[in-house]
């Protein structure tokens, strides 16, 4: 009976942590296993690689190569793995089996997330033509302008074969600076849209869906949208009951196609708004809130003209730009006022009114009491008060609160 509690016990180690070759290719992949990467050579030993808990058991629907970029978010990182983690195994067992992937590096060294946490690369960078999908997670924006340019060059050399690659959050910056997104459609955050515009100006780039699935390039805006990728990908591959398995596993709502709109806290009502136009417009006003732009300067920066945006603001929110942009600094200076300790005048200054006698007027006539009285009450008070007075529709819902939360 004790040999039986040992053996049992070694089992369930081996269960835990099996020791597994690299990923297994499909018979295309397979064909071509002998290339090697131009400037990469072949791929590297096992000497080269660290132990992966994988599980061998055949040919994987699906093959992903991760590559962590310096200070990458954890989150876009996790919920990708996590549901090729789920979808891979029958319940909860985690082993390899129809979904495959690996950590992939130019060394070994740990790669720091932007939380602090390091993770282990497990090999260094192999043939790509080994995976369906090379999977790019960026994250904070400026370390992502030194990329290491072995990351490029193997970028580079996967596009050169034919795999598909997956820009994750900032990584779309890295695979445009890589030349490989050159006449293909791209998704960022809406808050990094301005940024990739100023520098890939002939680029065509998206902020107001979930991800951009552009043949061999997808690209999205990183958090939750990388889970929903990834379901995209475990649906295409491995079939729409593992995707739902996934989803359900990692108690996601629900399954959020690429026409899904990106979402902004606390502004519901900018999900609803269809016209991608005019959410363009938005995100620019958002991003400008503080600074003095014109609504011909919005209209040049969407290349269209004063009267095409003004058509569009007044189908989709019906109030001019010029108005809606005035709405938005009101209910950002209303904010302040609870949320800062920025004097009436400062905040008059910070959102572009002409003085603090300006911004008091406006206030009152939206809000129904000057800014002085709205401090006075406190947030909670003032709050019910403008929703008993707010209009309906999209500006009733910005005077009550809807913000954004990037400036």
């Amino acid at each position: 009976m004790p040999g039986s509690a040992a053996e049992a016990d070694r089992a369930l180690a081996r269960a835990r942590l099996p020791e597994q070759p690299p990923a297994t290719r499909s018979p295309v992949r397979q064909a071509r296993r002998g290339a090697t990467v131009r400037g990469l050579g072949r791929a590297p030993a096992v000497s080269e690689r660290r132990r992966q808990p994988r599980e061998d058991s055949g040919e994987a629907k699906l093959s992903v190569g991760f590559i962590l970029l310096h200070e990458f978010t954890l989150f876009a990182f996790s919920g990708f793995v996590d549901a090729l983690r789920i979808a891979g195994d029958d319940f909860d067992n985690s082993r390899q089996r129809e979904c495959r992937w690996t950590v992939i590096a130019p060394t070994l060294q740990p790669v720091r997330a932007n939380c602090g946490v390091e993770i282990a690369p497990w090999e260094a960078f192999p043939d790509p033509e080994q995976f369906d999908y090379v999977v790019v997670i960026g994250g904070r924006m400026e370390p992502q302008r030194n990329t290491d340019p072995r990351i490029l060059e193997y970028l580079r050399q996967a596009a050169d074969r034919g795999v598909a690659i997956v820009g994750v959050c900032t990584a779309t910056f890295v695979l445009a600076r890589a030349g490989i997104m050159d006449g293909r459609r791209c998704c960022v955050h809406w808050n990094a849209r301005l940024d990739f515009e100023d520098e890939f100006p002939d680029l065509q780039v998206q902020s107001d869906t979930i991800f951009v699935d552009d043949g061999e390039r997808i690209t999205c805006p990183g958090g939750q949208s990388s889970a929903d990728v990834a379901l995209h990908l475990i649906s295409k591959h491995c079939g729409a009951a593992s995707a739902r398995k996934a989803a359900a596993g990692m108690v996601l709502e629900q399954m959020r196609g690429n026409r899904s709109p990106q979402p902004h806290a606390e502004a519901s009502w900018f999900g609803e708004i269809r016209k991608p136009l005019v959410r363009h417009a938005i995100t620019i006003m958002d991003r400008f809130i503080s600074n003095d732009l014109s609504v011909t300067e919005i209209a040049h920066r969407l290349k269209v003209s004063n009267n095409t945006l003004y058509r569009a603001f007044e189908q989709a929110v019906g109030e001019s730009p010029a108005r809606f942009f005035r709405v938005m600094r009101l209910a950002h200076g209303h904010w302040s006022l609870h949320h800062t300790s920025l004097s009436i005048a400062q905040i008059s200054h910070v959102y572009q009114f002409s003085d603090a006698s300006h911004f008091t007027r406006m206030h009152r006539s939206m809000y129904g009491m000057t800014p002085a009285r709205a401090r006075a009450l406190g947030d909670e008070a003032s709050r019910a008060a403008v929703e008993a007075r707010s209009p309906d529709g999209v500006v009733g819902r910005v005077l009550a609160g809807g913000l954004f939360i990037f400036h």
